[in-house]
C-alpha cells in the first residue's frame, strides 16, 4: 500500500504543479491582452495623426500651387 499512497502523493503534486502553471499562463495571457489593447489605442491614434499630416500637407501644397500661378 505504501506504493500506492506514495504514487497518489506524486501525482497530487503533479497537479498542483499543473494548476500552479495553468494560473502563471492565466495571468500572462491577462497582461497581454492589456499590452495589446494599449497597441491597438496607440495604432489608432497614429492613423488620426498620420491622416491629419496628410490632409495640412494637402493644404500646404495647395496653397502653394496658388501662389506659384
Amino acid at each position: 500500500m505504501r506504493y500506492l499512497e506514495d504514487r497518489v502523493s506524486t501525482v497530487e503534486s503533479g497537479i498542483a504543479e499543473i494548476r500552479d502553471d495553468v494560473s502563471a499562463v492565466r495571468a500572462g495571457q491577462a497582461a497581454m491582452e492589456l499590452k495589446l489593447n494599449r497597441v491597438v489605442a496607440d495604432v489608432g491614434d497614429l492613423r488620426a495623426g498620420q491622416i491629419e499630416i496628410r490632409d495640412l500637407l494637402a493644404r500646404v501644397v495647395a496653397r502653394l500651387e496658388g501662389t506659384a500661378s
